[in-house]
């Protein structure tokens, strides 16, 4: 029994270690890309440091390469094989159903969308977008189009946006209004923790009125 309760003992400590650090070890992801004469795009996600990295790379006139890195080992996770002969499955079974027509009553089902639960889910967006927005972020970019308004339109759009772009050291433009080009580089970093993530979620669910009217909305 002394034995059997050990094991018990040893096996929940190993779940909590375990559950705890998927909560509270932070995803890193990057993205790296760049275009000149030809282009590339890096995305990287990783947790416990380096060693569960899910890598994803695109080269110009290249296949995407998507893999998974395990303790230094390299396991590829994309079949182009496989992959065209699930989407012709889909396909085969998409044109096989029978179409059916939806009908939705919006004024009924948005009536239950009251101020306070479109507040409280603004909220709920906010913070994870707050969250899980880059923390380094640089971008430069050379860009022009055929018609020069269209570049004018852009170059508006990046000023309307970012008012202070002129003296930033994160996002360089540059419109070429003579030429038609797209050139640059972009560089991406950020992380997610997933315990806090969890708590946005929970306090989001558990305020007054919430649960209530997602009940409402799933009886409808």
């Amino acid at each position: 029994m002394g034995l059997v309760l050990f094991i018990l003992i040893y096996l929940f400590i190993i779940i909590f270690v375990l559950l705890a650090m998927m909560l509270f070890i932070p995803v890193i992801y990057s993205v790296e890309g760049a275009k000149e004469e030809r282009y590339f795009l890096d995305i990287k996600i990783s947790w416990l440091g380096k060693i569960i990295s899910i890598l994803v790379n695109k080269e110009e006139n290249k296949k995407i390469d998507f893999f998974i890195t395990i303790f230094g080992f390299h396991i590829p996770l994309h079949d182009s094989k496989k992959a065209k002969k699930r989407s012709k499955k889909k396909e085969i079974k998409e044109q096989d159903k029978p179409r059916k027509k939806v009908k939705k009553d919006f004024n009924s089902y948005f009536s239950f969308f009251q101020r306070s639960f479109l507040d409280k889910s603004f909220l709920l967006v906010r913070r994870v977008l707050r969250h899980v927005l880059p923390k380094k972020f640089y971008l430069h970019l050379i860009y022009g189009f055929e018609d020069p308004a269209d570049t004018g339109m852009l170059t508006g759009l990046f000023y309307l946006l970012f008012p202070n772009i002129s003296n930033s050291d994160i996002i360089k433009i540059h419109p070429a209004f003579d030429e038609e080009l797209i050139q640059g580089e972009i560089s991406i970093k950020g992380r997610i923790i997933i315990a806090v993530i969890t708590y946005y979620f929970l306090q989001f669910y558990f305020s007054q009125g919430i649960r209530q009217a997602i009940k409402k909305i799933r009886n409808k």
